[in-house]
């Protein structure tokens, strides 16, 4: 792109003109100003023009072109600079693009500014998050399971999480666990989150409810003490300063967490952080003698305001899971190994909320190939090693391990004709079973039980060459039925580990992997009853992965 070559098209497009040629500065932008016609008694609106050097092309993510006017603040989608937000569609060339540009920002004065239109979805706080303190700081909140109070104000309890990097800078990540309200006489609001979570290491914090939303035009947070400080209550800043008093020993800095309710319902949290070296709060005298009042108040300076997510349930699974119903449903997966860990895995980044793991093996450096299993973490049992990676997938999920010894429990009675009435009330405590153990045994005993949990056993042939699928009731009928079908030789090329140990089959992850996700796929929507229930085989080709249904 070149002045002269951006003179021709503007020139060329209707509602659009030069105010200032273009020009390459010293950092090698190329810079003018254009007008727009509005077709009003008003003047047309005039916006400064940066292209970079990079145009037409993002770089790190951000366009290389930029339409500014300070004036438009209060409109949709100016941002702080005075810069119009812009998702253009993609071309090939640079003129192209400077085309297509200029009518979305035709566009953008014919509906925004002429029209006056609004946006029906709401838009969050535009926050600057910048360094405080050579750091960044960033706190995880979700919905509570009560409702705060109009005006509330009291203690917030929140955890660390592991520290992280962003542009060679720590950054502390914290999460929120609970709100100890003051004035509903110290009800506790619990965020909706996992024991695991909820019992991790607690910092206090200060949260006060605000009547409305510390901002600038509705979408910009405000910098400034001044412009927010007519926003808290008195209460609320006295008892800022009571927890300054009593917490001044204790902690270095402390989070303040402003919260305010949004259109969708709800309330979002945004937090500034207070350092006690450097406060923002001041005790002021109003009066003398017997007239004398002492109250806090914050005094001029730049908030700093750390980042702000919400993690509840609905925001953290909102870019897919499976459908809520079936997530509810307390889910219990025997056998962790290449499939069952596969399986537990998937069944979390799914939105699961209620997993219960069952495995009598040691998670070994052999495993960890073509299961979920990390090597860091060493010889480990099973179970206790993928309880650990699915607590730190999910906020979400409540995640326990049987003991070991429930294979010893299952088996004795069946060998000894005991009551079995204990373990169907066992199981019945499951709304589904998946039973991914390979062991033949288990199999026909927990076909046996007829537990009113739906069972679900998952089996792979050597090599990864076939998966097959059986539903309660008839399983073991199914599986054997199908493998008969199938004629696979189990005993042909197996891996043998050293020492004296029973061969196990040969399969990378990448084998497994495909099989089990197009399993798990069908089975989530029948389950969820976007499918008709129907044991199933998947087989493979050159091309393909077929699902015969039985």
């Amino acid at each position: 792109m070149t002045a002269d070559r951006i003179k021709e098209l503007v020139d060329n497009l209707y509602g659009v003109s030069l105010v200032d040629d273009f020009s390459i500065d010293e950092a090698g932008l190329l810079k003018g100003r254009i007008a727009v016609v509005t077709g009003q008694d008003k003047a047309d609106l005039v916006w400064d023009v940066e292209i970079t050097p990079t145009y037409p092309f993002k770089a790190m993510g951000r366009e290389s072109i930029h339409f500014q006017n300070k004036n438009l603040l209060a409109y949709p989608h100016i941002m702080q600079g005075g810069n119009l937000c812009m998702h253009p569609a993609e071309y090939e060339n640079a003129e192209s693009q400077f085309v297509n540009d200029l009518k979305q920002l035709k566009e953008w004065v014919e509906k925004y500014y002429i029209g006056k239109e609004k946006d029906t979805h709401y838009e969050h706080l535009v926050v600057n998050h910048n360094l405080i303190r050579e750091h960044y700081y960033t706190f995880g909140f979700t919905e509570t399971h009560d409702d705060f109070d109009e005006g509330d104000y009291g203690i917030v309890r929140y955890a660390a999480l592991l520290t992280g990097r962003k542009n060679d800078k720590p950054i502390i990540n914290y999460v929120a666990q609970k709100f100890v309200s003051y004035v509903q006489v110290k009800k506790e609001l619990l965020c909706e989150i996992s024991k695991f979570y909820q019992e991790l290491r607690s910092f206090d914090g200060v949260y006060c409810l605000l009547n409305n939303p510390p901002s600038l035009y509705n979408k910009f947070i405000v910098e400034n003490y001044d412009s927010i400080k007519g926003l808290f209550s008195q209460s609320q800043k006295n008892y800022i300063h009571s927890f300054v008093v009593s917490h001044r020993a204790r902690y270095e800095f402390f989070p303040l967490f402003c919260g305010y309710r949004i259109p969708e319902g709800g309330i979002y949290w945004q937090v500034m952080m207070l350092f006690m070296d450097d406060l923002p709060i001041e005790p002021v005298r109003i009066g003398t003698g017997k007239n004398r009042l002492w109250f806090t108040d914050f005094r001029p300076g730049q908030i700093q305001w750390a980042e702000t997510v919400d993690i509840s349930y609905k925001y953290f699974f909102g870019r897919g899971a499976m459908p809520i119903e079936l997530a509810n449903k307390k889910m219990l997966i025997m056998g962790v190994g290449a499939i069952g860990s596969i399986v537990a895995e998937t069944l979390t980044r799914c939105g699961a909320r209620s997993l219960t793991l069952y495995d009598i093996d040691n998670k070994e450096p052999g495993n960890v190939c073509r299961s979920a299993y990390p090597f860091y973490t060493g010889i480990i049992e099973k179970t206790l090693d993928i309880e650990r990676l699915l607590t730190q997938i999910s906020p979400h999920l409540e995640c326990t391990s049987l003991n070991h010894f429930l294979d010893l429990a299952i088996k004795t009675h069946a060998a000894e004709h005991m009551d079995k009435n204990a373990l169907v009330k066992f199981f019945d405590n499951f709304d589904v079973i998946f039973d991914c153990t390979t062991d033949n045994q288990l199999m026909r005993l927990m076909d046996s039980l007829e537990t009113k949990a739906q069972l679900i056993n998952i089996s792979i042939t050597n090599h990864a060459q076939d998966l097959v699928c059986a539903f309660s009731p008839n399983v073991t009928e199914t599986v054997l039925s199908v493998y008969g079908l199938l004629k696979r030789d189990a005993d042909t090329d197996m891996y043998n580990p050293t020492g004296c140990w029973n061969p196990t089959f040969k399969a990378s992850y990448n084998d497994i992997g495909c099989k089990v996700q197009v399993a798990l796929k069908h089975i989530i929507k029948m389950l969820s009853r976007m499918e008709p229930l129907s044991n199933f085989y998947i087989t493979e080709d050159d091309l393909n992965l077929k699902i015969n249904k039985l």
